[in-house]
């Protein structure tokens, strides 16, 4: 097993791809605001996330309430992290058909943007432990 080959480094990897894509996702809604009859779309990884997370060794094989079922799999299988796009359908049209809220698009984008820079965090994190541990010997 390699030093970059974990399943928290692969998920936080994948994440950081996730997140990403949600970004660019919030940033195509915001700029077609204006667009005639446009659906805005949802980008959802938090509960595959969740789920991810349960098949972790570290559960035990305890049943959460909120794994369904996918626990005590770290190793069998590596860890992966999926993206469900959807349109958006709890926001309101108005008259041109057009469905995107802009507060809604703001406060998405942001959360995002906290979430990858969270993300970020967290590796550099790792690999400033690794540096210093290189630095040592």
């Amino acid at each position: 097993m390699g030093l970059f080959e974990t399943g928290a480094h692969s998920l936080a990897e994948q994440a950081l791809d996730a997140t990403w894509y949600k970004q660019r996702v919030i940033n195509h809604n915001i700029a077609n605001v204006d667009t005639p009859d446009f659906k805005a779309k949802t980008v959802n990884f938090d509960f595959i996330l969740r789920e991810a997370k349960c098949r972790c060794k570290y559960h035990g094989g305890i049943d959460h309430d909120d794994c369904h079922g996918y626990y005590g799999k770290s190793d069998e299988e590596p860890l992966k992290l999926s993206v469900i796009t959807t349109y958006e359908t709890n926001t309101n049209q108005i008259l041109d058909g057009n469905n995107v809220d802009m507060e809604k698009e703001q406060m998405a984008l942001a959360d995002a943007q906290y979430q990858y820079d969270a993300l970020i965090d967290y590796l550099n994190h790792n690999y400033s432990m690794i540096r210093k541990a290189i630095n040592k010997n």
